[in-house]
């Protein structure tokens, strides 16, 4: 074993010897392994005290048994994942609750250059995607979007995890997008929609906007160039007017549907499961509902979860938002 790297286990190599003559000889005494490897009682002691306290053996009416090392690693690396898990929330926490604070704003309102009197502010293009989340975060009851143009649409994850939380806070998402914006989704790594809501396709829409709580846009600064920054637009009126355009883009788009029949079945069916999943039904109030067993229920929302990457059921009503009905779209 002198080419491989142990150094993980913290043994040093009296310390391994020891372990390996407890595994050879369970229930042995330190005065028996001491005697085997020629050493003090008092050192074997201290040492097989050290690795208890490790989980590396134990101690049983005065002798020793060696752990599963294989088991000991496993379960030290369950450990460590459960505390990322455990920081990871606690900074995604951290993030959202100074979003949805006011000192990002006022660091906007010292460095960044008004464009008027009404209070509208010009973003750079780099912090954009920091903003979307801003709003994302400070959103209380809607946020609709618009996309417009060709570019690359990876996972954003800040924005994702995001729109989940807004969701789970009960905020309405809903979307419209281009045809040629669709299609290159879903031409995209996931091959699929990004979870921007229950959406639909409209040719006439213009660039992309997020509209939030009907209070204030951010609006691509030049329709024809996203490289050129954002405006985010607060006046009353102004927003009025985006609003109203963005609504009548929507009622005039047309939902996504499958063109084959056995498809849009299964669609439909999909569809009421995650209207009634939002609701809070269980899945046996589900398959009352649809005629699916409760156990079929529990099958396809699992199916439902693994297509659409969702570790939970409302992370699944967020980005299975395009199987939602374009009734309940607006």
């Amino acid at each position: 074993m002198s080419d491989l790297d142990l150094g993980f286990l913290g043994l040093s190599p009296t310390g391994l010897a020891i372990w390996e003559q407890v595994a050879l000889h369970p229930f042995s005494s330190a005065d028996a392994i001491a005697e085997l490897l020629g050493t003090t009682s008092e050192e074997v002691e201290a040492e097989l005290r050290a690795q208890m306290e490790r989980g590396q053996v134990r101690c049983v009416g005065g002798t020793w048994v060696a752990q599963d090392l294989a088991a000991w690693l496993d379960a030290l690396h369950a450990r460590e994942q459960a505390e990322q898990a455990t920081a990871a929330a606690a900074r995604a926490r951290q993030r959202a609750d100074l979003l949805r604070s006011h000192l990002p704003s006022m660091h906007r309102q010292g460095t960044r250059k008004l464009v008027g009197g009404d209070g509208s502010e010009m973003i750079s293009h780099a912090d954009v995607s920091v903003r979307i989340v801003e709003l994302i975060e400070q959103a209380t009851h809607s946020l609709r979007f618009m996309l417009a143009g060709l570019m690359s649409f990876g996972q954003n994850t800040p924005v994702i995890e995001a729109m989940i939380r807004a969701a789970g806070r009960g905020v309405q998402l809903s979307s419209v997008w281009t045809p040629e914006c669709i299609e290159a989704a879903r031409r995209g790594a996931a091959g699929r929609l990004p979870p921007l809501g229950w959406v639909r396709s409209n040719p006439d829409v213009p660039y992309r906007a997020v509209l939030k709580d009907d209070e204030s846009i951010l609006v691509q600064r030049l329709p024809n160039d996203l490289s050129s920054g954002a405006l985010v637009i607060t006046h009353p009126p102004t927003v009025a007017l985006y609003a109203q355009q963005i609504d009548a883009l929507f009622a005039d788009g047309e939902h996504l549907v499958p063109s084959d029949p056995a498809e849009f079945r299964q669609r439909q069916k999909d569809s009421q499961i995650i209207q009634l999943i939002a609701a809070g039904t269980t899945n046996k109030g589900i398959g009352a509902q649809i005629g699916y067993s409760e156990r079929t229920v529990q099958r396809r929302i699992s199916e439902l979860m693994a297509k659409y990457e969702a570790s939970s059921r409302i992370e699944l009503v967020v980005k299975a938002g395009d199987l939602l009905p374009p009734s309940q779209s607006a």
